[in-house]
């Protein structure tokens, strides 16, 4: 009768463990570059927010100035406050809206907002004929209309 041999294999070979941390560590990038995309993709989702607000307060200021646009250049005049694009934005120190008009340009009847969005090279843009898009061309400081 022949005897059978039981080898008690306990533990992980040096291999074994090895790949099973190189796994961890690619699911774990996998992880971090697309809750990096869903951050940016936030603030983009912040920006057009903010700039949708500041289209409300233009309005209003329209009817306000008996439809004139002119006047309504400042976050006072617009009756909003601490509106400022993310850190990720080039937009960041310019902010939205500027008495020297660096976001925003304004003439009597017409308007265009603008700042960078932070997933991509584009600027949103929103101007007084209703347009709101995203757009890779340059939005001038004194626009009145998306390109």
């Amino acid at each position: 009768m022949k005897r059978m041999i039981k080898l008690n294999k306990k533990g992980f070979t040096l291999i074994e463990l090895l790949v099973v941390i190189a796994i961890i560590g690619i699911l774990a990038s996998i992880v971090l570059v697309s809750l990096n995309d869903a951050r940016n993709k936030g603030y983009d989702t912040q920006v057009k927010s903010d700039i949708a607000q500041i289209r409300n307060g233009m309005e209003i200021c329209y009817d306000n100035n008996n439809g004139t646009y002119v006047g309504c250049t400042t976050a006072a005049a617009l009756g909003i406050t601490n509106l400022t694009p993310p850190a990720c934005s080039s937009d960041n120190t310019n902010g939205y809206v500027g008495v020297a008009a660096t976001s925003i340009g304004v003439t009597a009847s017409t308007y265009a907002i603008h700042a960078d969005l932070c997933a991509g090279a584009f600027d949103w843009c929103l101007d007084s004929t209703g347009t709101a898009k995203a757009t890779a061309a340059a939005v001038g400081d004194n626009a009145s209309v998306c390109p």
